[in-house]
């Protein structure tokens, strides 16, 4: 199996990776409402008659001539939109009546003969219909291609995501002044909701708010989860809000855990040993420690040696157009970060049917490879 991308041609399934490409979203992202056929010379967008109108105005950010050149491979197209350099996109209208194979034998000629897929996202229908409809190709599997690109983030990207990050400190602030006696999780989700709306933004993903025992499953989904009762917030309650705002597309993330009412000792002393733990994580990066593998041991070394249960997930993740992109941050498999990520820092303890405190800060490696933290929300103790 080939991972190369020196493919004559490659078919992008995958609805984030089409709009890092091209900026066309969909109403249903779950759906398939389009593909991308990435040449050597041009960036084609399929999709069907919903979305031309949409698909025809992005054409309008790439006018000029294209890139790339005889005997080019698709890869001089990806490079290109990576890059944001002067592209032509060029929009084919597909529907059942014209499905994406009978479009791909339009605009493949008999020079092409290989087509890469995404191998993690094309479906084994799509893939069998590819193998009938068009037997002259030989279609090559390939995974985290452009995933690989989108770790380093352009000065587009990043500027979308801190205007996400500081609009998710000032939902922060706002929501603190929400939190009373009464108050459901779910309500308290909403607020947050309608915070990022009415400042034209969305959620960057449903918000986490769990309140005292609920705080100990790391991912807390409320109602939706069976055998879990929602809480109303009473006399005393530890609360963990996980949320982030998304901007034309970017995502930010942050954890916070605040106290309505006087925390326990026991409470106190974990969350403490968190900040701890974080703040050990973010001097390292600080001072130049790159491994991702190095970064996640020794801050479970700090919760370790307090006699506490290490966390069930990573140290933190990378993200930008998807919450949760490449890479992690984990013990389990070294990375070294680089200059141009944005990644999470994320330690948490969880003691079950108890509660659970997780600080998450958003951070990014600048292009001196200095550490900038994007999350500005103090991470003193609160008690409300």
């Amino acid at each position: 199996m080939t991972t190369s991308l020196e493919n004559d041609a490659l078919l992008v399934s995958n609805p984030v990776n089409i709009r890092y490409l091209t900026g066309f979203w969909g109403a249903n992202p779950e759906e398939r409402e389009a593909y991308v056929l990435l040449l050597p010379n041009y960036v084609y967008l399929l999709t069907n008659a919903l979305y031309l109108e949409q698909a025809k105005a992005l054409t309008q950010r790439h006018p000029d001539p294209p890139v790339g050149g005889k005997g080019s491979s698709a890869s001089a197209s990806l490079d290109a939109s990576h890059n944001k350099l002067k592209l032509q996109l060029r929009v084919v209208q597909i529907s059942r009546e014209k499905p994406l194979t009978a479009a791909l034998k339009e605009l493949l000629d008999a020079s092409v003969k290989s087509l890469g897929f995404e191998e993690a996202d094309l479906t084994v229908a799509e893939l069998r219909k590819l193998e009938k409809e068009l037997p002259q190709l030989k279609l090559i599997p390939m995974r985290s291609k452009i995933e690989t690109r989108r770790m380093f983030k352009r000065p587009d990207e990043l500027k979308n995501m801190r205007a996400a990050a500081k609009l998710t400190d000032q939902c922060f602030a706002s929501i603190i002044g929400k939190i009373k006696s009464g108050i459901s999780e779910t309500e308290l989700a909403w607020e947050i909701e309608s915070f990022f709306r009415k400042q034209g933004a969305t959620s960057a993903f449903s918000p986490i708010v769990a309140f005292g025992k609920n705080s100990s499953l790391p991912h807390y989904s409320g109602s939706d989860l069976e055998n879990v009762e929602g809480l109303t917030l009473s006399d005393t309650y530890l609360i963990l809000l996980d949320f982030g705002a998304r901007v034309n597309g970017y995502c930010a993330d942050m954890t916070r855990v605040v106290f309505f009412g006087k925390p326990t000792n026991e409470q106190k002393q974990v969350y403490q040993t968190v900040l701890q733990a974080q703040f050990k994580a973010l001097v390292l990066l600080e001072t130049g420690e790159r491994s991702g593998q190095i970064l996640d041991q020794e801050v479970r070394n700090i919760i370790a040696q307090a006699n506490l249960p290490t966390y069930p997930h990573s140290l933190g993740h990378s993200l930008g157009l998807a919450i949760h992109e490449t890479p992690r941050l984990s013990i389990k498999q070294e990375v070294q970060l680089k200059p141009g990520m944005v990644l999470t820092i994320e330690p948490g303890v969880y003691l079950e049917h108890k509660f659970g405190i997780r600080i998450e800060d958003l951070v990014y490696i600048n292009g001196e490879n200095k550490l900038e933290i994007l999350s500005q929300t103090p991470k003193e103790l609160l008690s409300l």
